[in-house]
């Protein structure tokens, strides 16, 4: 069976989450005798860190404001893709993880018009063009029902950009309650967030993320110790909150040092945190990770701070975290809820907003003495089962 993943980039050294559960997607779909393509913008990883069978690679020219005009935008870019799959062996089913930098539109090319599809939404990308349901200019929540007049002041567009923007969402709804087959959501407060936006959920397969885990982690989830520092693993954007915890810290009395290792993200953000962080000398900003170094520097903290200031979407550095047996303190968002009700390890800021709060977290993360009790093994195998559960719809959708 061919399969082509698709995302809106590859997965680098710098990956994000959705970067990750494609490569460990690519590469368990490989393992089981599947053959994989996967088709991203931008430029694929070096050969060394390559787990698909082929890499299609398109440019990353999408207009920073996209959707405004992103019937054009997408047209441009399935001719490229249609020109890039002709004379390729024919494509069984297509698993669309991100469409940001891609489009949808490709999907109707020659090449894949008949092809079954299925989806994995790892963000708000299909009713929100800015991702993540976030009001940019207040740092406010927004809703997946917000009117298309207001996602343009997020995007930096005029007023008039709106229609745009309302086809687009439209389209996007469209395209999940009729194209699409099968659907994986990573929280079931996400897929409830979808619904009120009109995507009928009744093809939702699983409603919780499930990641792989690096074989070289093993022997971090072996090693015992409460843990020499606090720790903050994420993108570097508001929306992830560094600055809550950089005020929290520097109004909290512990020794303990603050390590911070981000994946850039907004460049003019980091540099103010940077400057933050540079006043107190408990905070040390680490040089950036790879996948394989972020398990040992996981497990050698007391806790891992998560203190997102929007919905998250169970972000990956959670799940890792806890398999290692390091304690979780994060905000009290919606889709972070559940993880808390399933695992006493994970401990729940409720008033996330507030500094103080913070403060009282970070003096409750660094006194913490829990046992260590690692689940990397059950969390692996999870992953195994998820994957055959994916191969079996896969499987069920090319046969019809």
């Amino acid at each position: 069976m061919r399969i082509l993943l698709v995302t809106h980039r590859f997965a680098g050294e710098q990956a994000g989450g959705t970067e990750i559960l494609a490569d460990d997607l690519a590469r368990a779909l490989t393992a089981r005798g599947l053959d994989v393509t996967w088709l991203a913008a931008g430029d694929p990883p070096s050969p060394p860190r390559r787990t698909a069978a082929e890499y299609i690679s398109v440019p990353a020219v999408f207009a920073h404001d996209y959707p405004v005009g992103w019937r054009a935008q997408e047209v441009q870019q399935a001719a490229r893709i249609e020109l890039l799959l002709n004379g390729r062996p024919a494509v069984d089913l297509v698993h669309v993880l991100h469409f940001s930098r891609i489009g949808l539109a490709f999907l109707d090319s020659a090449p894949l018009r008949d092809v079954p599809v299925v989806a994995t939404l790892t963000d708000y990308t299909a009713v929100c063009p800015d991702h993540q349901l976030l009001v940019r200019s207040t740092g406010a929540q927004c809703t997946s029902t917000a009117p298309s007049t207001s996602c343009v002041g997020c995007l930096g567009a005029p007023t008039v950009a709106a229609g745009d923007v309302e086809s687009w969402r439209a389209r996007n709804v469209a395209w999940l309650n009729g194209r699409v087959r099968a659907l994986w959501t990573q929280t079931p407060h996400q897929a409830a967030e979808l619904a009120k936006a009109g995507v009928t959920v009744d093809k939702v397969v699983r409603d919780r993320a499930c990641y792989g885990l690096p074989d070289s982690w093993q022997s971090p989830a072996g090693s015992g110790g409460g843990g020499e520092y606090l720790l903050f693993l994420g993108r570097c954007s508001p929306e992830k909150g560094l600055q809550v915890l950089l005020d929290a810290l520097a109004h909290s009395p512990t020794t303990l040092p603050l390590l911070v290792a981000t994946v850039p993200d907004d460049a003019a953000y980091e540099e103010r945190m940077r400057l933050v962080a540079a006043a107190d000398p408990r905070v040390r900003w680490l040089p950036p990770l790879s996948r394989a170094d972020v398990g040992p520097v996981l497990a050698g903290a007391r806790a891992l701070l998560a203190p997102s200031q929007w919905w998250e979407n169970h972000p990956i550095v959670a799940h890792e975290a806890r398999a290692l047996g390091v304690p979780v303190w994060s905000s009290a968002v919606p889709s972070m809820r559940h993880l808390a009700d399933d695992d006493g390890g994970v401990h729940l800021v409720e008033q996330y907003t507030d500094p103080a709060s913070w403060r009282q977290a970070i003096d409750a993360a660094a006194a913490c003495q829990e046992p260590r009790v690692p689940s990397f093994g059950r969390r692996a195998s999870a992953f195994e089962a998820f994957v055959d559960e994916m191969v079996g719809v896969y499987r069920k959708e090319v046969t019809g």
